[in-house]
């Protein structure tokens, strides 16, 4: 009898092993990715804030007159999240902000730099007790005005934080000499329930950007007490235990690895496609080219945006087979056309990841060597939603792309992670002007400055510039009057289709496209027709 339970047991102790490997094993990616997703949003709200800040230290404004005040205010209002921003005297004591009296507030932790030589970063409290902790970036210039804004340190956390975790956690948000900026804590009673069977798990994600870093624990009392029933499942019976138990698994591995299955299996069945938003010349309306952008067209034929999987695709891992298989989808669809019209450009997105060795310069060798697309027709964009982790690696692997013939852009240039700086470092060709500037041509005028002054380093840089985002025509003619000559947006027509962007390059180029495919330099482009298709 004792025997029998004994050999019972065997199963029961062997399948509760295995569940508590495989709760750890896929909550720990599971807090991985939030802890990342955390520090993604934390650093997008401190960019914006910054923005703000810069924003108005270069404006030099002095004093508390109603149109100094009336500046602050408007800084304020962009960023939602930020509790004060104030003017600063030559001695660091604020003296006037957008909502009236300063607050005064205490240091608790040095000053650390940022990426911005002008912006420093330090943590302050409210009060006596130290209570309340907000984030203070500060600018300072010599000879300029001196300017701060405080973020209180819960702004920082998203609102789907509770949501992403199954089992209860602890958040904390902390300057990288440890002082803490929020913490936050879904987790009850766990300290009184004893030693748990099961390790906490934690996940730290440090900016590149800013001296902060986001901390996520999961304690092995809170996982336990989130996977309770499968545990007692795991109790009632060897046989009975086994099959509830690996259907247990099996759900819960789908739940974790869904998406990123279906992204993968939709690679692999040509769901991935690519979308041409068209390149435009605005000094003379011809078709410069065109940005290849990725849809996801499912089976069923519905169209998934990509703010719907990019994130996930970067984060998994599944990007790089999917960049592949979208230049190849591309280099097969444009063949003719970018044979026959070789001044067209065509460009492509990359992320960080792509710059941390050299293999994307073996793929687009490999994908465009001796195809009808040639390398000086292609422009690789760096893409900067996540920081590049090796910037000199990344000029080498630019240098190696560059040396194949093809251009190199830098996206988005002045709000994302590296801004300016990666224009002096990484030698490129190109760089984007992004939409949240051109949509404050005719809407603000110290934004406009930005614009003009983008326009100015750009030609002093001896770099090709391209307006994106463009959507109205007041744009257009301001861009086209400060010189800027490339420029693509919904005002010239969406992303297109393949066989929509095929008929709008031979509407263009009619006589070119029916002749076979010539030399490079001999074809000439018709004039523009707008397309205000959304």
């Amino acid at each position: 009898m004792l025997i029998g339970i004994a050999l019972a047991a065997v199963p029961i102790i062997g399948i509760n092993v295995l569940l508590g490997a495989n709760l750890i094993t896929g909550t720990q990616r599971e807090v991985d990715y939030v802890a990342g997703e955390v520090l993604s949003l934390s650093e997008a709200r401190l960019d914006d804030a910054a923005t703000a800040l810069i924003g108005v230290g270069l404006k030099n404004v002095a004093g508390c007159a109603p149109s100094v005040t009336d500046v602050l205010q408007k800084a304020e209002q962009r960023a939602s999240f930020i509790a004060e921003i104030a003017l600063l005297d030559k001695s660091g004591a604020a003296v006037c902000a957008a909502d009236g009296r300063p607050r005064v507030v205490r240091r608790t932790s040095p000053e650390h730099d940022t990426l911005n030589p002008n912006v420093t970063l330090a943590t302050v409290s409210i009060g006596e007790t130290g209570a309340s902790q907000l984030i203070r970036l500060t600018w300072e210039s010599e000879g300029q005005t001196s300017v701060r804004v405080l973020i209180p340190g819960e702004r920082l956390f998203p609102h789907f934080l509770k949501s992403r975790l199954t089992a209860a956690f602890i958040a904390q948000l902390a300057t990288v000499d440890g002082t803490p900026v929020a913490r936050r804590s879904l987790v009850e009673d766990v300290a009184d329930e004893g030693p748990s069977r099961l390790p906490s798990l934690i996940s730290t994600a440090a900016s590149q950007r800013y001296p902060f870093k986001v901390d996520i624990e999961v304690p092995g009392s809170a996982l336990l007490r989130a996977n309770a029933g499968l545990f007692f499942y795991a109790n009632i019976g060897g046989g009975v235990f086994a099959i509830v138990v690996a259907f247990g698994v099996y759900l819960f591995r789908r739940r974790m690895g869904g998406p990123v299955r279906e992204i993968a299996d939709g690679i692999r069945d040509g769901e991935f496609v690519p979308y041409y938003q068209p390149v435009i010349d605005i000094t003379t309306g011809k078709l410069a080219g065109c940005e290849v952008l990725v849809r996801w067209r499912r089976r069923n034929g519905t169209i998934v945006p990509p703010g719907r999987f990019i994130a996930l695709a970067e984060a998994s891992g599944e990007i790089f087979p999917m960049t592949l298989a979208l230049m190849e989808a591309a280099r097969d669809e444009l063949a003719d056309a970018y044979a026959r019209l070789p001044q067209l450009k065509v460009g492509f997105n990359l992320f960080a990841g792509h710059f941390d060795d050299s293999d994307i310069v073996d793929d687009v060798r490999r994908i465009f060597e001796g195809s009808p697309v040639r390398m000086n027709q292609l422009m690789f964009e760096v893409t900067e939603r996540q920081p590049l982790n090796d910037i000199p690696r990344a000029r080498l692997v630019i240098a190696k792309l560059q040396a194949l013939g093809v251009r190199v852009a830098l996206d988005d240039v002045g709000t994302g992670h590296g801004g300016l700086s990666y224009l002096l470092k990484l030698g490129v060709d190109v760089m984007k002007m992004d939409k949240m500037f051109v949509d404050a041509v005719g809407t603000d005028r110290y934004s406009i400055a930005i614009v003009d002054s983008m326009v100015k380093l750009a030609n002093d840089m001896s770099l090709e510039l391209i307006a994106e985002g463009v959507e109205s025509f007041e744009q257009l003619e301001y861009l086209r009057a400060k010189g800027v000559r490339m420029a693509q947006g919904y005002v010239f027509a969406p992303p297109l289709p393949g066989a929509m962007f095929l008929q709008l390059v031979a509407a263009m180029n009619p006589e070119a496209m029916k002749t076979p495919a010539r030399t490079p330099g001999s074809f000439g482009v018709g004039p523009l027709r707008m397309m205000n298709a959304r």
